[in-house]
C-alpha cells in the first residue's frame, strides 16, 4: 500500500470519514498487457467461378473459340460489436420471503455424445456450411447430418466455396468444362454479400434452435450435470420478478474482393491461372477478348458493408430481476416497516453526528495546546455546599 486517500467531510451532515487504501496497479507481479477494445472478427473465404465464352482473333481472321474461367475470391468478415438479449427462456415471480431453487441445463449436452460436441461457433459454422451447400448445390444431406448431430466428413469436393478449416462451404465443381457456371451479376460483390448474410442469418437461427437452454423449477433424478441456482426474496413488502433471457453475440459484417484470377482455354491452348496484371503472358490474339471479359469481374479490393447485423446465440443466460410495483403488505404493516426504517436512519445519523462532535473536540483541544493553554479541557464541576 503506497498511500491513503482521505475524504473531506462536513461535521453538520453526520457523514463518517472513511480512509481507503490505494494499491499499486500491478501489486507484486508484472502488469498484464492491456485489453484490446477493437472488435473480434471471424473471416470466411468464398470463391466463385464464371465461364465466359471467348471468340478471339476476329479482327485478324484467325478465329479461336473457347472460354475463359474467371474466379473471384471473396472474404466475409464477421466482427463482434456487442451483445444483446435473446429469447425469453424462463420467468419466475418470488413473493416476499419466498425461496426457489432453479435448475439450469444445456439440452445440447444432454442429447449429444461427448465425441460429437462442439462449441457454439463451430455449430454456427457447421450450419453455415450445410446451408450454403443446400443453396448452391441443392443438396440437403449435409444439413440433415448436422441436424441429427452426426459427425461430418472432413473431405470436400473441389470447386469454389467458403473454407472453414474442417468445413468447405460452396458449390461443388471440377476442372475444365464441368466447373460451375454463373453470370456476371452473380459475381458482383453486393450479390455475394447479400447471399452470405442470408445464409448466416439462417445458420444463426438453426444454432439457436439446437443450442437451447432449459431452466425449470424441478429436475429429473436421472440428470447428472445441472446448475442449481437458489433465489431468495428477502423483501417484506414487494415481490420480485425474474426474467431469464439468452445472451447473443452481435456481429457486423463486410465482404471484400480478395483476388481475381482467370484461365483461358482456346482450341489446343490452355493458359496457366493468371491474374489480370499478367494478361501480357497471353498470346496477342487473345488479349483483347480476355480484357473485355475481365471487365465483368469486380475489382480487387472492393468492399461492401452489410446493412444488417447477425446475432449468434451463446451458451450463457442472464437473470434480469424486476421489483414488483405493488406492496403485498397490509397498509398498517407497511407503515410500521417504514417507521422502522426511519428510526434506523435516525440512529445512524445520531451516531455520525456524535463521531463528528468528537472529531471537533479533538481539534479544539489541539488548538488549545498549540496556543499554550494548559488549563483542563473540561472544567471541574462546581462544589455544592450543603448547609
Amino acid at each position: 500500500m503506497s498511500g491513503a486517500t482521505m475524504q473531506n467531510f462536513d461535521p453538520t451532515d453526520g457523514a463518517t470519514p472513511i480512509t481507503l487504501p490505494t494499491q499499486d496497479p500491478c501489486c507484486q507481479s508484472p502488469c498484464d498487457p492491456p485489453w484490446r477494445t477493437g472488435p473480434s472478427c471471424i473471416t470466411f473465404t468464398e470463391t466463385k467461378t464464371s465461364n465466359v465464352a471467348l471468340i478471339a482473333g476476329a479482327e485478324t481472321g484467325d478465329f479461336a473459340r473457347g472460354f475463359i474461367a474467371i474466379t473471384v475470391t471473396y472474404t466475409h468478415d464477421l466482427c463482434l460489436v456487442g451483445k444483446q438479449h435473446g429469447g425469453l427462456a424462463y420467468t419466475l415471480t418470488l413473493l416476499p420471503g419466498e425461496t426457489m431453487t432453479l435448475y439450469q441445463s444445456d439440452r445440447y449436452r444432454r442429447t449429444t455424445a461427448e465425441t460429437e460436441r462442439y462449441s457454439v461457433q463451430t455449430t454456427f459454422s457447421q450450419f453455415l456450411s450445410s446451408l450454403y451447400q443446400q443453396q448452391n448445390a441443392n443438396d440437403s444431406s449435409k444439413l440433415t447430418q448436422v441436424l441429427n448431430s452426426q459427425t461430418q466428413s472432413s473431405t470436400a469436393s473441389g470447386g469454389g466455396g467458403i473454407n472453414l478449416g474442417l468445413f468447405s462451404i460452396g458449390a461443388s465443381g471440377g476442372g475444365g468444362s464441368s466447373a460451375s457456371g454463373s453470370s456476371a451479376v452473380d459475381q458482383s460483390t453486393q450479390t455475394s454479400a447479400n447471399q452470405f448474410v442470408s445464409v448466416a442469418n439462417q445458420a444463426a437461427q438453426y444454432t439457436d434452435l439446437q443450442r437451447s437452454v432449459t431452466v425449470s423449477s424441478y429436475e429429473d433424478s436421472e440428470t447428472i450435470a445441472t446448475t442449481q441456482r437458489k433465489l431468495v426474496n428477502n423483501n417484506l413488502c414487494y415481490a420480485v420478478n425474474y426474467f431469464v433471457r439468452k445472451v447473443q453475440d452481435v456481429y457486423r459484417g463486410s465482404t471484400k474482393v480478395a483476388a481475381v484470377t482467370f484461365q483461358v482455354s482456346a482450341g489446343n491452348y490452355v493458359s496457366p491461372v493468371l491474374t489480370p496484371a499478367q494478361i501480357g503472358l497471353l498470346p496477342q490474339q487473345l488479349r483483347a477478348a480476355v480484357e473485355a471479359a475481365l471487365k465483368t469481374a469486380p475489382p480487387v479490393g472492393e468492399v461492401v458493408d452489410h446493412a444488417t447485423t447477425i446475432a449468434v446465440p451463446t451458451d450463457g443466460v442472464v437473470y434480469d430481476p424486476e421489483l414488483a410495483h405493488c406492496c403485498a403488505l397490509d397498509p398498517a404493516l407497511e407503515r410500521a416497516a417504514l417507521v422502522k426504517v426511519e428510526r434506523e436512519q435516525a440512529e445512524a445519523q445520531k451516531i455520525g453526528l456524535e463521531i463528528q462532535l468528537m472529531a471537533l473536540e479533538v481539534q479544539r483541544r489541539q488548538a488549545l495546546l498549540a496556543a499554550g493553554t494548559l488549563t483542563p479541557f473540561t472544567p471541574a464541576p462546581a462544589e455544592t455546599i450543603v448547609a
